[in-house]
Parts: structure tokens; sequence; C-alpha cells
């Protein structure tokens, strides 16, 4: 079984890339038996490699599935905690939105009541300035004595 010199399809390349190189070989047609006996040995050792590739990308399968989790259950679980995650930063954002409406609504109840005291307090000042003149005895005294 002629071996290609090619990179990547030496001794060190993987069994199925050597199988796949001799398969491809010319072969001369004075020696039928030859490569009859060839192609079942290859075919024997094409189904090796075949389990070899298998057996090896079962392993690279278990090797991420210990990674990542142990089963795709274990997807499923971790797509319904994103959701609901993501359901609950959305609750989450809908009452901050609420709760600055309350409290702008708040703000402006304070500020019309703080003009309305001051309105108030203006105008309680004033009129009772101008009640304690006429009740003063000495304002009295001069209605009375006419001053």
């Amino acid at each position: 079984m002629p071996e290609c010199e090619a990179p990547g399809f030496g001794k060190d390349a993987p069994l199925v890339s050597r199988t796949m190189s001799a398969a491809r070989a010319p072969e001369s047609p004075t020696s039928t038996s030859v490569s009859s006996a060839t192609s079942a040995s290859s075919a024997e050792a094409g189904a090796d490699g075949d389990r070899l590739e298998i057996q090896r990308l079962r392993a690279e399968v278990e090797r991420l599935r210990a990674l990542v989790g142990p089963s795709e259950e274990s997807y499923v679980k971790l797509r319904t905690d994103l959701l609901g995650a993501r359901d609950a930063a959305i609750g989450a954002t809908a009452e901050v939105g609420a709760l600055k409406g309350r409290c702008h609504a708040l703000e402006a109840q304070v500020a019309r009541l703080t003009r309305d005291h001051i309105w108030f307090r203006d105008n309680v000042v004033r009129r009772l300035k101008a009640v304690q003149v006429w009740t003063s005895p000495r304002a009295a005294a001069k209605k009375i004595l006419g001053r």
C-alpha cells in the first residue's frame, strides 16, 4: 500500500487519511490478485479507522459535556432560568419607570403645597399685622381721641 508523501498524509496522519490515500492509489492491471487482497485488508483497516474515529468523536463529546453540563436537560433548565431572569429584569425595569413617574408626581405636589404654604403664610401675616394695628391699645386710643 503506497503512502503519499504530501503534507498531512505521512505516517503521523490520521488513519482515515491514510486509508483514503490508499484507496485512491492507482492499481496495475497485472496484479489483480494482490489488489483484491489489498482491498480486503484496506476495507478492514477502513472499518478499524472508522471505529477509532467514532471512539475519538465520542470522547470529544464526553469532554465537551463535562465542560458544559451532563446532558441536554441542563440546556433546557439553563434556557428556562435565562428566560425567567430576563422576565424579572423586564418587570423590574417597568417597576422603575412606574416609581419614577410616582416620584415626579410627588415632587410636583410638594412644589404646589410649598407655593400654597408661602401664599397662605404671607396673607395671614399681612392680615394679622392689619388686625394688630387696629386692636392695639394705642391705636384704639388714637381712634377714640381722634389724634
